[in-house]
């Protein structure tokens, strides 16, 4: 099964509830439009009678920031479920901004909101305690995964906010080369197709002035999306023209801030939505730039989402989940 099929959404969403206890929860407010995020409890977690404290697992969902929705069915891969279910950790998903409406900036502003949120005290523990009295978020361990642009978010989070706000022990970042300065990432075609060129216009010029969009699930938007993805539009229509959005800039505030937490990136050898190119730029730039950087860098077979479908048991999963369970838990 394709992993961006419908029916790949279809039997992940059916899954979901089998699986996770859901609670969403307004984090902030936007010209009236609230973002939300997503707590998932594990059912063997909140089956628990006892008081019980559990780590938790920030997740970021993927879609170029111009599609998905928290966490989004299509992208969330079996692996990233297996983890928060068998660890036992508390998964929290925001919504964020999306582009074209808005600017990838204020999807940035969003995601540092949504940690201030995250640590604000009792936030976090009431909005579950509502639903299970007796768990609480142990929020001096916590995790950060993303998918695509979510893998973007989620080293965004890493290393241009202050660890010492975040408190994130380690992160996960897959596919997540979306720095606007990567020269291999979303380049403009020698011959650009004026029909994708024309998808993407008529698009923007219909929309409503001020609105806000933050969530679509997949495969909603689909044509837009791809048509910026194969025609180079990215950085034309919200991922360019701000120093917030390069990796120069993250590398520069994660040097300010003198540590980094652990990072672990993933990445397909065929992928053609986010280039390996891009991603080998992004690892070596991190690696030259910050010297005492923990990174690890998981290459395998495979297109975009290639591990949508990959398992806790895999090989190549099992040996990156061992080594962040070692500064997560």
């Amino acid at each position: 099964m394709d992993i961006l099929a419908p029916e790949r959404s279809q039997n992940m969403a059916a899954n979901l509830p089998g699986h996770f206890d859901r609670i969403d929860v307004t984090y902030k407010t936007v010209s009236n439009t609230p973002i939300e995020a997503a707590i998932l409890i594990p059912k063997g977690l909140a089956a628990k009678t006892g008081p019980e404290t559990a780590p938790v697992l920030v997740h970021f969902h993927g879609g170029g920031l111009a599609t998905g929705t928290n966490p989004d069915p299509s992208f969330l891969a079996n692996w990233v479920c297996e983890l928060a279910s068998s660890t036992p950790a508390i998964m929290v998903s925001p919504a964020y901004r999306m582009i074209p409406e808005s600017h990838a900036t204020d999807t940035l502003d969003d995601i540092s909101d949504f940690w201030t949120w995250l640590h604000e005290p009792g936030t976090l523990t009431s909005a579950i305690q509502s639903r299970f009295p007796s768990l609480t978020p142990d929020l001096d361990h916590v995790a950060t995964i993303g998918d695509s642009a979510g893998g973007y978010l989620a080293l965004q989070s890493t290393l241009s906010l202050d660890p010492a706000r975040t408190k994130i022990r380690v992160a996960m970042a897959q596919y997540p080369a979306l720095f606007s300065d990567l020269p291999a990432w979303n380049a403009r075609p020698e011959e650009p197709d004026p029909a994708l060129d024309k998808v993407v216009a008529d698009y923007v010029q219909a929309l409503e002035p001020g609105k806000i969009r933050v969530s679509t699930p997949w495969p909603g938007l689909q044509e837009v999306v791809f048509a910026m993805l194969r025609n180079g539009l990215m950085r034309e229509f919200g991922l360019g023209k701000h120093e917030r959005l390069t990796a120069e800039y993250a590398i520069a505030k994660a040097k300010g801030f003198g540590r980094v937490p652990p990072i672990w990136i993933i990445q397909g050898t065929e992928d053609h939505l986010v280039a390996t190119a891009a991603t080998d730029q992004l690892v070596s730039r991190l690696r030259a730039e910050l010297s005492d950087l923990k990174l690890k860098y998981t290459v395998q077979p495979g297109d975009h989402g290639f591990d949508c479908f990959s398992k806790l048991e895999d090989d190549w999963v099992a040996e990156g989940v061992d080594w962040i369970k070692g500064f997560w838990l």
